[in-house]
């Protein structure tokens, strides 16, 4: 049990678990290259978000892919990032490929583009 919550754990690690930032002050933009799947993930995890407080977001669940395949994060509250709309994690399939795109904050004030 325990080398398997390692492996887990070491697997979570090497593969660059998206992770969204609250802080509105970062200079820095950093991103992770997923490594494309044959196939789209499994049909989203049914997920009951919580009551949310004034100033939070609710981040829907997802899966990422992890090694060869689909890993689910659970959906989480999130301080609200004033100026910035969340944008779900999303899938793309392309030339036989499905290309992750994680979940992310985009300046409002900027459109969205395709």
């Amino acid at each position: 049990m325990k080398r398997a919550f390692g492996v887990l754990l070491l697997s979570g690690a090497l593969s660059g678990c998206a992770v969204l930032s609250s802080s509105s002050s970062s200079t820095t933009t950093t991103s992770t290259a997923y490594q494309p799947m044959a196939s789209m993930p499994p049909p989203a995890q049914r997920e009951d978000p919580p009551r949310l407080a004034d100033k939070e977001v609710w981040v829907p669940g997802y899966y990422q892919p992890v090694a060869g395949t689909w890993l689910w994060h659970d959906g989480q509250v999130m301080p609200d990032k004033q100026g910035y709309t969340l944008v779900p994690a999303s899938y793309k399939e392309e030339n036989g490929h499905v290309f992750f795109s994680p979940p992310h904050w985009r300046r409002s004030d900027l459109r969205a583009t395709k």
